[in-house]
């Protein structure tokens, strides 16, 4: 087996165990950050990020996680055949790079012959620059953990709980996968380009230290009925986009900066609509809705369902259906982790939080401090106005709640062409 080392050393800084200065930063930008706050929550150093005022829509924005060491050992790489395997070495006591967990599922039987049989006593982020990952488009098989990357392929909705794709039994009958696209499905028989696009549900392909946490829509654990598996979300790491790494920048740091563009359905709750409602529980109420597994409520609607959709005349009713539930509040924790990330964050301590605290109490060692913003987003129809229908949201699922074996009518998504789109800023 053929097998290279690489090795990018940075001047190497001392740092005495009393130096209170952090083994790595990291840091958020997001169009809601307006302020930043440290705290020490339950021991651990977070700097969370204050929002005053400002909405964003649930799709389409930019958010980054930056990561900044002033005492980086330097960047290592390992490739054996066609896999290769990156990191930035954060610490190295004993000055004898033994990375062996960075690539132990390759079978090899040392990361550094020189070192062989010295204990892993450094911490790294495990790190791949990457040009671009989304959704069904082919990703760069030779780069990046490609065990990881195998388990961002959708699994079958008939796969052992918990999946690390979402899914929903529709009024149909059929199981269908919701949230945001995130690719295809395995096949057993053929290997298609896009079961292999390194995007979705899970600690990332490129950037597999790093742990996102938001528990909301589709980052929920529930079972096809909607039940929810209380105590866990996904990781959110895998809807990275970009990954890029600057070896020493103007301020002494080297810096791994990750950017995600936030997608349809990544932060929307998901809701269920039944249009004919007949449970007695529900008397007085037109329809049933059911956000995020929690309880079925009734609601009342002025705008009526029209008998169809076209020159935008079920524009009014999907806005005030969507106006029950939106804008919404979503908190959002970001912590890097010493080798590879969960894909699965368990509220370890049962505060009903997901948080750095629960990724350490799992057994991860935190390489970063941790990073939280609280996010009011509203959905994009109610910015925008049409005179196509604008059609319902992905996360907005027709079914029926209440047991009657009937869910009603929608107007069914008609669009022209030639239309002016126009959408507000939101105030």
């Amino acid at each position: 087996m053929l097998v290279t080392l690489f090795l990018v050393l940075l001047g190497v800084r001392s740092v005495d165990a009393g130096d209170s200065q952090e083994t790595a930063r990291l840091r958020i930008v997001t169009p809601q950050a307006s302020d930043v706050r440290t705290s020490h929550k339950h021991g651990i150093p977070t700097r969370e990020y204050i929002s005053r005022g400002g909405l964003l829509a649930t799709t389409q924005w930019p958010l980054q996680f930056r990561i900044e060491s002033a005492s980086a050992v330097g960047f290592v790489a390992k490739r054996a055949l066609n896999e290769e395997r990156e990191a930035l070495v954060l610490t190295d006591p004993d000055d004898c790079l033994n990375l062996n967990s960075l690539v132990d599922d390759l079978m090899l039987t040392s990361f550094d012959f020189e070192c062989a049989g010295a204990i892993e006593d450094e911490l790294y982020i495990e790190v791949q620059t990457e040009k671009h990952d989304t959704f069904g488009v082919f990703d760069n098989d030779t780069t990046g953990n490609s065990a990881i990357r195998a388990r961002l392929v959708d699994d079958e909705a008939s796969a052992p709980s918990p999946r690390n794709t979402p899914y929903l039994k529709h009024f149909d009958g059929k199981t269908k996968a919701v949230g945001p696209k995130t690719g295809g499905r395995p096949d057993p028989a053929v290997t298609k380009p896009d079961e292999l696009d390194g995007y979705g549900y899970g600690a990332d392909d490129d950037l597999s230290s790093l742990v996102v946490m938001a528990d909301v829509g589709g980052a929920r654990v529930f079972d096809t009925d909607f039940n929810l598996t209380s105590g866990v979300v996904r990781n959110l790491a895998g809807f990275v986009n970009t990954v890029s790494a600057v070896d020493l920048n103007g301020q002494d740091n080297t810096t791994v900066t990750a950017y995600m563009h936030i997608l349809a359905g990544v932060f929307e709750p998901i809701a269920l609509i039944d249009t004919a409602v007949s449970d007695p529980s529900l008397d007085g109420f037109e329809y049933a809705l059911r956000v995020d597994s929690g309880p079925v409520t009734g609601i009342n609607l002025d705008e009526p369902i029209p008998p169809v959709a076209e020159s935008g005349s079920a524009n009014a009713f999907y806005d005030e259906l969507l106006s029950q539930y939106y804008p919404v509040r979503v908190r959002v924790r970001a912590v890097v982790v010493n080798g590879e990330a969960p894909d699965y964050v368990h509220d370890m301590n049962g505060d009903g939080q997901y948080t750095a605290l629960d990724v350490a109490l799992a057994g991860y060692e935190l390489v970063t401090n941790e990073v939280s913003i609280g996010l009011t987003l509203t959905h994009e129809n109610l910015l925008s106005e049409a005179p196509d229908s604008k059609c319902p949201p992905r996360t907005l699922i027709h079914t029926d709640l209440d047991g009657d074996m009937d869910r009603g009518e929608l107007p069914e998504c008609l669009l022209t062409s030639g239309s002016t789109r126009k959408r507000r800023v939101p105030r």
